[in-house]
């Protein structure tokens, strides 16, 4: 299973998605902030403030369990977050 550079390890794969799904809740909320005080408050940006910590604890769990499954997933929702955050902050503004 290669993951960002054909790395085959499976440790390298738990880490690095570990690492990026904590990464994202940062980077989510520093977005948040900058479209709330840009554009106002949206209820869409509810799901900034909580995915990426449901992702995070799920690249860490998945880390200590060794669980492929649920580090995949944590890594989708980190991802996932800011599209849907921005989709529905766009249907509800319009």
């Amino acid at each position: 299973m290669g993951f960002l550079g054909g790395v085959d390890d499976l440790e390298r794969f738990l880490t690095r998605s570990c690492h990026l799904s904590i990464a994202s809740v940062p980077a989510c909320w520093g977005l948040m902030i900058f479209l709330i005080g840009d554009g106002g408050w949206r209820f869409g940006f509810l799901l900034s403030a909580v995915v990426p910590l449901v992702a995070a604890y799920l690249g860490i769990r998945a880390k200590r369990e060794i669980r492929t499954g649920m580090s995949a997933t944590a890594f989708g929702l980190a991802l996932a977050s800011v599209p849907l955050m921005l989709a529905l902050a766009h249907f509800e503004g319009s």
